[in-house]
């Protein structure tokens, strides 16, 4: 078994046994991984602490070739994001990016910038408003492993577009002439569009600095539950406890 070495970000963990874990991380060197670490769940043992939720580590392991759980022999907390753990708005986002990063990348498909941008978000949780950032990661996160669709002109007809008609079953962008074609597509307005052409062409400092209305903000968040409904076909377990504690976080 080869020995890697990693930096790696801990999404979900899974008792295992009575002592262990299997940790579910994001590395910065080979995208998803799931490792086994013994040992950590024994009374009085402390190493389980290192392995906390939205954890940056860096870990050593033991990489196996016929299977994709790895054993994890080595762990050291590089970042812990402790500024945001005090806050049930920032821990239930920063679960939403967990959850949405577990869903929608593959085992061993290497990804830096997802890498970039958890570690990004967890740092600036608790500067910056949940909702901002939310559609921030949505936006970068999809572009990045190919789910966001062509926003540059009509797919059908390539004009280009300020605004335009997006079908959700389809995943396109569609001017006003192609639009009748599918009935499902609904309209988007100028701004979000920007929005979102902005965050994928520009780095994450830029893209959180880019000035947004809250109307843009709510027609973006509309925007990106529908579509991710539509490409998960489910709603996300952390985007469902989110809905619920909302009205508590607003008083």
């Amino acid at each position: 078994m080869a020995i890697q070495k990693t930096s790696a970000i801990v999404l979900k963990t899974q008792p295992f046994r009575s002592t262990s874990l299997i940790v579910t991380f994001f590395s910065s060197t080979f995208g998803k991984l799931r490792g086994l670490v013994k040992g950590v769940r024994q009374e009085r043992e402390m190493r389980g602490a290192i392995f906390e939720l939205f954890t940056n580590l860096d870990i050593v392991y033991y990489e196996k070739t016929r299977s994709d759980l790895h054993l994890v022999s080595e762990a050291s907390i590089s970042e812990d994001y402790n500024a945001m753990r005090g806050k049930l708005d920032c821990i239930a986002t920063a679960s939403y990016f967990a959850e949405l990063t577990d869903l929608t990348s593959e085992v061993h498909d290497p990804h830096e910038k997802i890498f970039e941008l958890l570690d990004f978000s967890y740092r600036y949780l608790a500067a910056l408003p949940p909702a901002r950032l939310s559609r921030l990661f949505e936006i970068k996160l999809l572009n990045e492993i190919g789910w966001l669709p062509y926003l540059e002109g009509c797919i059908t007809c390539q004009a280009p577009l300020e605004r335009g008609y997006f079908s959700m079953r389809q995943g396109t962008l569609l001017c006003p002439n192609c639009a009748p074609a599918h009935p499902d597509a609904k309209p988007l307005d100028r701004e979000p569009l920007a929005v979102m052409r902005y965050y994928i062409h520009h780095d994450l400092d830029a893209s959180i600095r880019f000035p947004m209305t809250r109307q843009t903000e709510k027609d973006l968040e509309v925007f990106m539950s529908s579509f991710l409904l539509e490409r998960l076909g489910k709603p996300l377990k952390s985007r469902i406890f989110f809905d619920k504690i909302s009205p508590v976080l607003s008083l």
